[in-house]
C-alpha cells in the first residue's frame, strides 16, 4: 500500500502537539530519511497513526491499535464513523470534506471515539491528506487525552458541585435559577423556590459526631432528589441548608411538593444502624414572573428564617 504523506511525523506531549498544529509540514524526503526508516518510525511511534480512505480504515500503528482496544491488525476495515462518538461525528465529517476540497484546517480537535469494546475515550487528533494507491485518504496523527479530560471533566464538577453530597452548589444554582425564571409566566407557569434548613442537626453532630451529621446530609439530600422530578434543581448551599427549585406548570401544584417535602423530611432516618430524626424549617417563595436569581433566593432564605423563629413572613 503506497503511501505518499505530505507530513512528517513527529513525537511530542498533547500540549506541544496543540501549540505546533498550525505549523507549516515537511517533506518526508526533507529529513534524508528513506522510506523503510520512516515506515518503522511511524509503526513504533508512541502517538496513534492512522490513515482512512472512502471512510474506512486502511492503516493503523501499533499505539492506534492499542488506543482502539484491537489486535494488531484488528483496525483495518473498521468504518471511521462506527468509531467516533455520535456527538462528534459531524465535526469529523466537516474536516474530512474540509481537507478533501484542499483546504486548510484551523489545527487540532478534541473528540471522542467509541472503541469496538464499548469504552469511550477522547483523543487530541490533526488532520492531513494523503495519496494511497492513486487515491485521497486522510492521515490522522492523535494523542490519547482520556485522563487529562477525565481531570479537567472532575475539576469543573467540583467547581459547580457540593463536594459532600454530589448535589449542585451556590454556583450553578443561581444560573439554574435564573434559567427558569426567564420562563416564568408562559401559560400560568411558576418557579417554586424551597430554602429548606434542617432542625436538630447540630445535636446529631454532638451526640454522634461528624461522620454521622454527614452521613445524615448525604441521606438528606437523597431524600429531596427523590421527591421531586428530574428536571427539577436540589442545591446544598452551606451547613444544613438546602434549596429546591421546582419549575411547575401551575401555581396549584406548590402546595403539593411543599408537603410532599414536609413529609419526608421529618421521617426518621436510619444512618449506619442509627435512628436519626430532624425536622426542617422551609422557606417558601413562589413567583409568577422574572425577577432576578440571587433576589429570588435571599426572600426564600428570610421566609426560612422567619419560619424557623415562628415569624410570620411579610408579603
Amino acid at each position: 500500500m503506497p503511501v505518499r504523506a505530505r507530513w512528517a511525523l513527529t513525537c511530542r506531549g498533547a500540549t506541544e502537539h496543540r501549540r505546533r498544529a498550525r505549523g507549516s509540514v515537511m517533506p518526508v524526503g526533507a529529513v534524508g530519511v528513506g522510506e523503510g526508516v520512516f515506515r518503522e518510525l511511524v509503526e513504533t511511534a508512541p502517538m496513534a497513526v492512522a490513515v482512512h480512505v472512502d471512510g474506512r480504515v486502511v492503516y493503523a500503528n501499533r499505539a492506534a491499535e492499542d488506543s482502539l482496544g484491537v489486535p494488531q491488525g484488528g483496525a483495518v476495515g473498521l468504518a471511521v464513523l462506527d468509531l467516533v462518538h455520535p456527538d462528534h461525528r459531524a465535526v469529523v465529517l466537516h474536516r474530512t470534506a474540509t481537507l478533501l476540497a484542499g483546504q486548510p484546517l484551523p489545527g487540532s480537535v478534541e473528540i471522542a471515539l467509541v472503541r469496538p469494546d464499548g469504552q469511550v475515550i477522547q483523543i487530541e487528533a490533526v488532520s492531513s491528506t494523503v495519496e494511497v494507491d492513486g487515491v485521497l485518504g486522510i492521515a490522522v496523527m492523535a494523542c490519547d487525552v482520556t485522563e487529562r479530560a477525565r481531570r479537567e471533566a472532575h475539576l469543573a464538577h467540583l467547581a459547580t458541585h457540593d463536594g459532600l453530597t454530589g448535589l449542585p452548589n451556590r454556583l450553578l444554582l443561581l444560573d439554574r435559577l435564573e434559567q427558569a425564571l426567564g420562563r416564568t409566566g408562559r401559560g400560568g407557569s411558576a418557579v417554586l423556590v424551597l430554602f429548606v434548613d434542617l432542625d436538630g442537626f447540630k445535636q446529631v453532630n454532638d451526640v454522634h459526631g461528624h461522620a454521622v451529621g454527614d452521613a445524615l446530609l448525604r441521606a438528606v439530600a437523597a431524600r429531596l432528589r427523590a421527591s421531586v422530578r428530574g428536571m427539577d434543581t436540589v442545591a446544598r448551599l452551606s451547613g444544613d441548608e438546602f434549596v429546591v427549585v421546582a419549575e411547575l406548570e401551575s401555581v396549584e401544584l406548590a402546595a403539593p411538593l411543599r408537603a410532599r417535602l414536609d413529609e419526608e423530611l421529618t421521617r426518621a432516618y436510619d444512618v449506619d444502624g442509627i435512628a436519626v430524626r430532624v425536622g426542617a424549617s422551609i422557606g417558601e417563595h413562589l413567583l409568577e414572573a422574572p425577577v432576578d436569581a440571587e433576589q429570588a433566593l435571599v426572600e426564600a432564605d428570610r421566609r426560612m428564617y422567619a419560619a424557623k423563629h415562628g415569624a410570620e413572613p411579610a408579603a
